[in-house]
């Protein structure tokens, strides 16, 4: 395990500087606090289990291959918080969920943002093809994608902030 929080590696990677951004950005209605500072949580402080949590992280080249509308929207620092706290709660689970428990089918996300498709063959989330495992944190798991995974209702906002 490493001695790095999921915060840290956001901050640290140079493969995640975007969603790294955009989890600084972000911030939770009820704290007050951006995604990154809560990530860098202690493990017992997070997830169902009090083991940790899970985020399924894009690499910046994931966002190189967004439409260019949707990408320039995110960029924007004048995006709706909500519609960052959503797409960023689609590529976090609330627990550990290291690769060997992989089940497929429907996951539950961050609470409200509802359920990703997770396949086995091929390895993917969201659509996305997971590229790397199981990068142990000491406040949960990181799996790497290739994507991002984008809600229709957020692409279709973030279209909309462009025109």
């Amino acid at each position: 395990m490493s001695e790095m929080s999921i915060g840290d590696l956001l901050r640290d990677d140079p493969r995640f500087e975007r969603f790294g951004s955009l989890t600084e950005r972000a911030r939770s209605p009820g704290l007050g606090l951006s995604w990154i500072e809560i990530w860098d949580w202690s493990a017992d402080r997070m997830g169902d289990n009090q083991d940790g949590v899970t985020v399924f992280v894009p690499t910046d080249a994931a966002f190189d291959a967004l439409e260019p509308e949707v990408a320039a929207a995110l960029a924007d620092t004048d995006v709706a918080n909500d519609l960052l706290y959503s797409l960023l709660g689609h590529h976090y689970v609330h627990r550990l969920y290291p690769s060997a428990e992989f089940e497929p089918g429907p996951q539950r996300t961050w609470s409200g943002t509802g359920s990703v498709e997770l396949s086995l063959e091929p390895l993917a989330f969201g659509g996305c093809a997971i590229v790397e495992t199981d990068l142990r944190l000491t406040n949960g798991i990181v799996h790497v994608i290739d994507g991002i995974v984008m809600p229709p209702e957020v692409r279709q906002a973030l279209l909309d902030t462009t025109q």
